[in-house]
């Protein structure tokens, strides 16, 4: 099967070093592999390490040990953190512009705000109220409460949009914080990943699809930073795979027990193993066929798969 090939180029896979891979992180690392190997294109990892609070250079070390121990190996890796002047540069660019909005709304403030906001049965879910997107002159820090940190949220468009959800910019998600004088910045999720993956000019972007909710926010971060290319909503392209759940239906985490490749293997699992029976949970196929023809969001038409069904 052919499949169009972009300018751009790249299929990135970005995990964080928080802890040993499970067999979900493993199963998303392996799709994303081998869409860049049916595509013809090179595999990133992009080892996303901006929160030090959670991430070590030891589970770094030990994520890529995994994946070479089932055959993965990309062909260029790239540390977030080492990004930093870059994110630094947009974020005051976007500052300066009125792109974003210093917000001291505490976690009790923005709950209470979304209390009080009446919407449609079927309306999106709000997020945020719009408190400090509307406040009289943004640019004097010296009008918000004193905090230790200013969150820093996106402007979102709202162009398009009706009724409440246009007035209150609901998906205005938190993208940096500083400190009171707006400075000692500390990118946020959002910001690193849009700007690193705009700059990275992929082809493919691969995640499970719990992350389907960032789509909106990083693509229209992704548009704002390259306004000159033509940016239509499917490049890049994000591929959503599907979540390995426990048996009861509950999310694996990173400390789940017997579900990494060294608990696995003590199990009786080898490497060999775990790669033909991703092989068999995943039709490649059909990916390809969705990749170059379908309409965001894109991913696996089954958006779970058990633990048990997986591996037996």
């Amino acid at each position: 099967m052919e499949v169009a090939i972009s300018k751009s180029s790249g299929v990135r896979f970005a995990p964080s070093p928080t802890g040993r891979f499970h067999v979900g992180n493993l199963r998303t690392a392996w799709v994303s592999h081998e869409l860049a190997r049916a595509l013809g294109q090179p595999w990133i990892i992009r080892i996303e390490d901006i929160d030090t609070l959670r991430v070590s250079h030891d589970y770094r070390s030990l994520q890529l040990a995994d994946l070479k121990s089932i055959g993965l190996v990309a062909d260029s890796v790239v540390v977030q953190s080492d990004r930093y002047k870059r994110h630094l540069e947009l974020f005051n660019q976007a500052r300066a512009t009125g792109r974003i909005y210093p917000c001291d709304c505490s976690r009790k403030d923005v709950l209470e705000s979304l209390s009080q906001i009446s919407r449609a049965p079927h309306a999106p879910t709000v997020e945020y109220s719009g408190h400090c997107r509307h406040r009289a002159d943004p640019s004097n820090l010296a009008d918000y409460h004193p905090t230790d940190t200013l969150a820093w949220r996106w402007k979102m468009n709202t162009q398009n949009k009706t009724g409440v959800d246009a007035e209150i910019g609901h998906h205005d998600a938190i993208i940096a914080r500083t400190d009171a004088a707006g400075e000692n910045f500390v990118p946020g999720y959002h910001w690193a990943c849009a700007i690193d993956d705009s700059d990275g000019n992929y082809r493919l972007l691969v995640r499970a699809w719990d992350l389907a909710p960032v789509d909106e926010i990083q693509s229209e971060i992704r548009r704002w930073c390259r306004p000159s290319q033509i940016f239509d909503k499917t490049s890049p392209l994000v591929f959503h795979t599907a979540i390995v759940t426990r048996d009861d239906g509950g999310r694996l985490e990173k400390r789940t027990r017997g579900v990494t490749l060294a608990e696995l293997e003590a199990l009786g699992i080898s490497a060999e193993n775990l790669i033909e029976k991703f092989r068999s949970s995943f039709d490649l196929a059909a990916a390809l066929e969705n990749v170059s023809h379908g309409a965001p969001p894109l991913g696996e038409s089954s958006r779970f798969v058990h633990l048990q069904s997986l591996l037996s």
